[in-house]
């Protein structure tokens, strides 16, 4: 009951959360047309870029710190976490001045305090505080919609421009009343030192290294689409497209709150043995046939919904919205099996599967985005599949082992 309980909270929360920047879609598409939309999509592209190498998995080394070692000395591992990042984004920020780049210099501010954010959630969803971790979530997605609307309606050129500033504005708003108004959840029973410090680095490091290959890994498959079509395609097909996209981006926000509320007692379980390889591998192939229901509700939905919802010029987007609801779906049973690893640090291994699916879309994508733009969303369904086939294969070798 406490699952499900959390479970409900999450997902309303995140829902409540996510659909305010997803209701805000009708307005950006229309605003900014398709083809200030696909160059709003490039740019985005470059955000998720820059959190693999700027964030380094910081939110997910202090969820495994607190399960692993408790909550001594956590504080030190976030504030090593902080200053890396910071050192980090300071250098790309010099780089931005240098060569004269204004939006890449808000896209470095814009990713640095989202994972100042991330972690501030993941200090509540280790501690299975719910209500404040969704609060932190609404927050972030009023401001991005009240600074967003409010630039928009502003300024009347650099649209695109101001919408990223926006969002840096957004996230060190929310930063901000995270840390400071909700407060720290632990306080240091040391006092800080670099000895300390440098153990919070190597830490930091250590989890989150390997974890570049994976987190580069999504980032191919999730997003280096739009950098293809970008260069070899007109902005307003990737703004159709990436409307399409963002259209079914709705299912693994559903599936990410389910995740986040399971994940603390998920981890409970295999630590006291009630969790078995048997039953994951029983839930993974239950959620198979789910996998396939969100995409034929976007199927049987006309193309007048999409039409009304997106605006004029963006029919084509049911056509990504059905295909990526697919592809996003099969996270159902990566989620279930991919814990199972991440919980007994077996990060090489995931960023050696996910790797691997990520040569499979690369081939694949290097083949169809030659026959055309529409042919695309099949290589990220065809390098999950490779990505769950994977996983079993390990988790079932992992068994053997134990046995």
């Amino acid at each position: 009951m406490k699952v499900l309980k959390d479970s409900f909270i999450y997902l309303i929360g995140e829902l409540f959360a996510k659909s305010l920047p997803f209701l805000m879609l009708p307005y950006l598409t229309r605003k900014l047309g398709p083809d200030g939309f696909g160059e709003l999509s490039y740019y985005l592209t470059m955000l998720a870029l820059f959190g693999i190498f700027v964030g380094l998995s910081q939110d997910g080394a202090v969820t495994r710190y607190f399960y692993f070692y408790g909550k001594k000395a956590l504080n030190t591992v976030v504030k090593a976490g902080y200053l890396f990042n910071m050192l980090i984004s300071g250098l790309l920020l010099v780089g931005c001045w240098w060569f004269k780049a204004e939006i890449m210099a808000y896209i470095v501010l814009a990713t640095m305090f989202q994972s100042f954010v991330s972690v501030q959630l993941a200090l509540r969803q280790c501690q299975k505080q719910p209500f404040k971790y969704i609060t932190i979530q609404i927050i972030l997605s009023l401001t991005n919609v009240v600074f967003t609307v409010a630039a928009l309606e502003y300024f009347a050129q650099n649209l695109v421009a101001y919408r990223i500033l926006a969002i840096v504005v957004a996230n060190f708003t929310t930063f901000i009343i995270a840390s400071l108004v909700l407060g720290d959840l632990f306080k240091n029973e040391f006092k800080l030192s670099w000895n300390r410090l440098r153990l919070g680095f190597l830490y930091i490091f250590s989890f989150g290294l390997p974890l570049i290959l994976h987190q580069s890994s999504f980032f191919i498959k999730g997003q280096l689409d739009r950098i293809f079509i970008y260069q070899q395609y007109s902005k307003a097909e990737l703004g159709i497209y990436s409307a399409g996209v963002q259209v079914a981006a709705v299912l693994p926000i559903v599936l990410m709150a389910l995740n986040k509320a399971i994940v603390p007692y998920y981890y409970q379980g295999l630590k006291e043995n009630s969790l078995t390889v048997e039953k994951i591998k029983k839930y993974t192939l239950m959620s198979l046939p789910i996998c396939l229901l969100p995409a034929l509700v976007g199927w049987l939905l006309p193309e007048q919904v999409y039409v009304w919802f997106l605006g004029q010029g963006y029919s084509e987007s049911k056509y990504y919205t059905v295909l990526y609801l697919l592809g996003f779906g099969v996270n159902l049973p990566y989620l279930l099996l991919v814990n199972y690893f991440f919980y007994y640090g077996r990060n090489l291994l995931i960023s050696k599967i996910t790797f691997f699916s990520s040569v499979i879309y690369l081939i694949c994508m290097f083949f169809l985005i030659k026959k055309g733009i529409e042919f695309i969303p099949f290589a990220l369904v065809s390098s999950n599949i490779v990505m769950i086939i994977c996983l079993c294969m390990n988790l079932k070798e992992k068994n053997n082992e134990s046995k």
